[in-house]
């Protein structure tokens, strides 16, 4: 049953994120990426911290002490991750970031689980196969987009490397933050902790870049409720839901379930008008989604073993 609401809650994550990665590829047209990371993670780290708080009263703070050094690793992997994906929605096309973010998870998952996750369950040849070919489909769709062959043609050629690096350790962070909150929750963290203590370095950053570059941290009143809508539905919400995936699923299952992400935004991304059609795009989604298939008729007829995962 764990298998199967992991699964669930992934799903739910991929098609809210998918709306999220869209809006905020429009509205940082706008608005700085620092100040977007901000608002959405000063909220998630007061709301986490204090039901944390609540529950587990000063303890939590002795708990944290004692674990520092995973923490600091969560916090470096957060970092890229959601740091890299929102600089990237401003330069890429969504459904881009949303495919190179997480799949490339598999294949690093893969390598990553072969040389260090003992615990892991044997990863199948055939996931190994699949996971590669979709690091090269990544590859072949970011050299695209480097080129100007996607859906947003506005962007310069810098911008567009600056897009593919961030979504690069986007994908990074994911991977990394994975693993090691599996390795927290081995160690009975619940997931209200870990999203209390994870987003520190990420916060200290964005608040040294803003006064840095001088960036005013006020926002259009034309843009609060909008704002208040991405920090509860599109930010609290689906970091909920992704870390109950984590709790839930092997690492590499958590990779793949999240190859549906892609998929929702390509067909959630054409409501933003900077973004053309682009068949370069719907060829790559077509193609993970058929993968995605064939990987699921093989969970289903030979391995078991995932669905007590």
């Amino acid at each position: 049953m764990h298998a199967y609401s992991g699964i669930s809650y992934g799903v739910i994550f991929c098609l809210i994120s998918a709306a999220f990665d869209v809006y905020v590829g429009y509205i940082t047209q706008s608005i700085s990426p620092a100040v977007i990371i901000l608002y959405c993670f000063i909220s998630s780290t007061i709301v986490f911290l204090l039901f944390s708080i609540l529950k587990q009263g000063i303890a939590v703070f002795y708990k944290a002490k004692a674990n520092l050094p995973l923490l600091l690793l969560a916090n470096v992997a957060v970092l890229l991750n959601w740091g890299g994906l929102i600089v990237s929605l401003r330069y890429l096309e969504p459904a881009i970031v949303g495919i190179a973010s997480v799949a490339c998870g598999p294949a690093i998952t893969t390598i990553i689980s072969r040389c260090i996750d003992n615990r892991s369950s044997k990863n199948s040849g055939l996931e190994f196969i699949i996971s590669w070919l979709i690091m090269v489909g990544v590859i072949l769709m970011l050299c695209n987009s480097l080129m100007g062959k996607s859906g947003v043609t506005t962007t310069t050629v810098d911008e567009r490397l600056i897009g593919i690096i961030c979504v690069i350790l986007s994908a990074l962070g994911t991977v990394i933050y994975t693993f090691i909150s599996r390795e927290l929750y081995q160690r009975q963290w619940e997931t209200y902790e870990i999203l209390g203590f994870r987003n520190m370095l990420m916060l200290l950053i964005a608040v040294i870049y803003c006064f840095y570059a001088d960036i005013p941290l006020s926002i259009n009143m034309n843009l609060a409720a909008p704002m208040v809508l991405l920090v509860v539905i599109g930010h609290l919400l689906p970091i909920y839901l992704i870390q109950n995936t984590i709790k839930r699923l092997q690492p590499l299952h958590v990779s793949l379930v999240l190859l549906l992400l892609p998929v929702f935004t390509l067909l959630l991304q054409y409501f933003d008008t900077r973004v053309e059609i682009s068949f370069d795009s719907i060829a790559a989604v077509s193609i993970i989604a058929i993968l995605l298939f064939i990987l699921g008729i093989n969970k289903i007829i030979g391995n078991p073993k995932t669905k007590g995962a």
